[in-house]
């Protein structure tokens, strides 16, 4: 699988604290450079085994760059059928502009959608608004069913977003019981690494972790299957199985393409440029950003967990915060540490076991 995250707008109608774009360029993708990004692409995902490409539209908000989006799903699909891949398409949406234009046409090409909210109004509205300060939350609740009618015609999840930063920690148990509510399926924490947490900040956000986890236990017990909870699935996956070094990839089988056409292994910091659309990929920055030596961090040399912890591999992370790629951040350190403290506590080596047979057969299955 090779992921395309072509941010097709760098604009936004609202005016999110925590964005990670910060200012906003108030720039657009042309079109020329967004099917130049998925020649690349294409070429890329025929080297890997399963043939499939996933273009992922971002912004910004990708919705008010929707002609563009729409061009480029069908090109996309037609190269993808000529070169003989599986072309899926998703996007992160913030809620507020989609009509029943736009699910029509996510039902007419398979799109898997992600929107964010990050919980109740009160929690919502304090970093989600707009330029003037207006909270958002009323407008993704009129549209609401607009996703329902999405999830009823496709058969798929939406999946929701909530991002948990230094002035609405505390509300991560209450604004993950306000998803379940929301009879959510798939839910993804965003811990919020770019700001600087104090101590007693990160003791808190361990215990709501905590509160959340159980919340998350209680709720499977209750519906009598498993559901989707990134922090839950995918340190799972990074506890049952240890790993010399867990890199995600960036750059290798996945890329950031920016409205400019400049290509990232991620997110737009210089040092991780690895290319443009229209003089490719440059093979060798790919070689010297993602195989680096492992663990030079003193700390991390000596963690119990140092063989399961994702955290030192993300280099843009480690490298935005302290300018030094093999330099965890410390937060994050912090959110693995107590995920696999809490799988300790709560799996016997019995059931270890038993899961990690299943992740086993599910990677078996995906090779075929």
């Amino acid at each position: 699988m090779y992921t395309l995250s072509l941010e097709i707008i760098n604009k936004c109608n609202l005016n999110c604290t925590y964005c990670y774009l910060g200012e906003k360029k108030n720039t657009y993708m042309s079109v020329e450079s967004a099917k130049k990004a998925v020649d690349i692409a294409v070429h890329e995902a025929q080297k890997q085994y399963d043939k499939m490409l996933i273009v992922y539209f971002i912004g910004g908000e990708p919705l008010m760059a929707f002609e563009t989006m729409k061009s480029i799903v069908d090109y996309a699909n037609g190269i993808g059928e000529k070169n003989g891949l599986k072309v899926k398409f998703s996007t992160t949406i913030n809620g507020t502009l989609i009509t029943r234009e736009n699910v029509e046409f996510f039902i007419k090409n398979d799109f898997e959608i992600k929107v964010s909210i990050d919980g109740p109004q009160f929690v919502h509205d304090l970093n989600r608004h707009d330029y003037v300060g207006n909270g958002s939350y009323n407008r993704i609740l009129e549209r609401l069913p607009y996703l329902r009618e999405y999830e009823e015609k496709t058969g798929k999840t939406v999946a929701y977003a909530h991002v948990v930063t230094k002035n609405n920690y505390q509300f991560f148990e209450q604004s993950f019981r306000f998803l379940l509510d929301l009879k959510a399926d798939k839910i993804e924490s965003g811990i919020d690494h770019y700001c600087q947490w104090e101590p007693s900040e990160i003791l808190e956000l361990k215990e709501q972790i905590r509160r959340t986890f159980n919340l998350f236990k209680e709720e499977v017990k209750k519906r009598g299957k498993s559901f989707y909870w990134n922090l839950f699935e995918q340190h799972l996956q990074a506890f049952l199985v240890p790993c010399d070094f867990y890199a995600c990839k960036a750059g290798l089988n996945n890329v950031y393409v920016a409205t400019d056409g400049n290509i990232y292994t991620c997110i737009e910091l210089p040092e991780f440029k690895i290319g443009n659309v229209n003089e490719g990929l440059d093979v060798m920055q790919i070689r010297k950003i993602a195989y680096r030596e492992d663990v030079k961090y003193e700390t991390c040399k000596n963690c119990k967990y140092v063989k399961h912890c994702k955290t030192r591999g993300c280099q843009a992370s480690n490298y935005e915060i302290h300018r030094d790629i093999y330099h965890p951040v410390e937060v994050s350190c912090h959110v693995n540490k107590t995920m696999f403290d809490l799988f300790n506590e709560n799996f016997t080596e019995q059931q270890k076991e038993a899961m990690r047979d299943i992740l086993k057969r599910r990677r078996d299955y995906g090779k075929k």
